[in-house]
C-alpha cells in the first residue's frame, strides 16, 4: 500500500482538478458559490455516514476531545478554506488565490520541522521553490493579478486552513480509519454552511432551486462523491504511509490537472507560460523521488 500511497494523492489532486467542470455545470443554476459547498460537503457528510453506517458503526466513535478536534478541522479546514478563497478570488483574481493556496505545502514544512523535527534539506527547499513558481505560472497569475492586502491576507489564511486540515489529519486524529476521518470534517463543514446558508441566504432558496431542477441533485451529488468524498478518502488513506508534507506537495497536483480538463474539455487555451509551469510542477514532485532512489 505504502507504493501506492503517492499515487493516491495524485488521483485526489486530479479529482480536486475536476472542480471546474461541476461549477461550469451549476453555473446557471442561481446558486452563489457558498450555497453550492454547503449542498456538496451536506451530501459528502451524509454518504461518509451512511459508508461507516454500512461497514462498520464503531468507526462512528471517537473520543470526546477528539470530536472537537474534529469539527475544527471541518470548521477551518473545509469551511473556513472556502469562505477565505471566495473572499480572496473576489479582491484579487483566481491567477492569484490560486497561488497563494499552494503556500500551504511550505506553511506544512515549516510545521513539521519546527514541532516534528523533520529535516528541512536542499531538495525539498529546490522542490518548494519549483512547485510554487510551477503553480504560479499554471494559474495565469502573470496576467491576472493585481495587489490587494485583504485579498493577500484572505488568500494566506487559505493557505492556512488547508494546511490546518492536513497536520490535524496526519497528527492528532491519525489513530482513527481513513472514514472516520474523512467523515467528522465533513460533518463539522456541513453544520458551518448550514448556519451560513441560514443566515445569509435567502429563506428556502437551496430546496426551490433543486426541487425544480433535479439534475442538479444529480451533479451535486457526483460532485460530492468525487471533489468530498472520494479525495478525502484518499489524501486521509495515503497519510497513514507517507508524511504530510509529501501529500501537501503532491496534491498540488489538482492546478495542473485543473488546466488540462479545460484545455481538452472545454477547449480553452494553455499558453507558454502554463506549458511551463506543468512542466516545473511535475519536476517538483519527481525530484525528491530520485533523491531517494540514490540513497537506497
Amino acid at each position: 500500500m505504502k507504493k501506492i500511497a503517492p499515487f493516491m494523492v495524485l488521483l485526489a489532486g486530479i479529482l480536486w482538478g475536476s472542480n471546474g467542470i461541476f461549477v461550469r455545470l451549476l453555473a446557471d443554476s442561481g446558486l452563489n458559490s457558498f450555497e453550492r459547498a454547503a449542498i456538496k460537503v451536506s451530501i459528502a457528510a451524509f454518504v461518509g455516514f451512511v459508508l461507516i453506517y454500512i461497514t462498520d458503526r464503531k468507526k462512528l466513535q471517537v473520543d470526546r476531545q477528539d470530536l472537537i478536534w474534529f469539527m475544527l478541522a471541518g470548521a477551518f479546514g473545509i469551511f473556513g478554506f472556502n469562505v477565505a478563497y471566495t473572499a480572496c478570488i473576489n479582491l484579487v483574481g483566481m491567477g492569484t488565490a490560486s497561488v497563494l493556496i499552494y503556500l500551504m505545502p511550505a506553511i506544512v514544512t515549516i510545521y513539521s520541522c519546527l514541532f516534528l523535527k523533520e529535516k528541512f534539506t536542499a531538495v525539498k527547499g529546490l522542490s518548494l521553490i519549483l512547485n510554487l513558481a510551477g503553480c504560479a505560472l499554471v494559474s495565469g497569475i502573470l496576467s491576472d493579478s493585481h495587489f490587494d492586502l485583504m485579498g493577500v491576507l484572505a488568500g494566506i489564511f487559505t493557505a492556512f486552513c488547508y494546511a490546518f486540515l492536513n497536520i490535524m489529519i496526519s497528527t492528532r486524529l491519525k489513530k482513527y480509519d481513513a472514514l472516520t476521518r474523512t467523515f467528522y470534517p465533513t460533518l463539522g463543514a456541513a453544520i458551518c454552511s448550514f448556519v451560513y446558508v441560514m443566515l445569509f441566504s435567502e429563506h428556502g432558496k437551496i430546496i426551490t432551486v433543486l426541487s425544480s431542477r433535479p439534475q442538479y441533485i444529480l451533479i451535486c451529488t457526483l460532485w460530492a462523491l468525487t471533489n468530498a468524498v472520494c479525495t478525502c478518502y484518499l489524501i486521509n488513506t495515503a497519510l497513514n504511509y507517507i508524511d504530510v508534507v509529501k501529500v501537501s506537495m503532491l496534491s498540488t497536483f489538482e492546478p495542473v490537472a485543473a488546466v488540462l480538463f479545460g484545455t481538452i474539455l472545454f477547449k480553452e487555451k494553455i499558453d507558454i507560460y502554463g506549458i511551463i509551469g506543468v512542466i516545473m510542477v511535475v519536476i517538483s514532485l519527481i525530484i525528491p523521488e530520485l533523491k531517494k532512489k540514490d540513497t537506497e
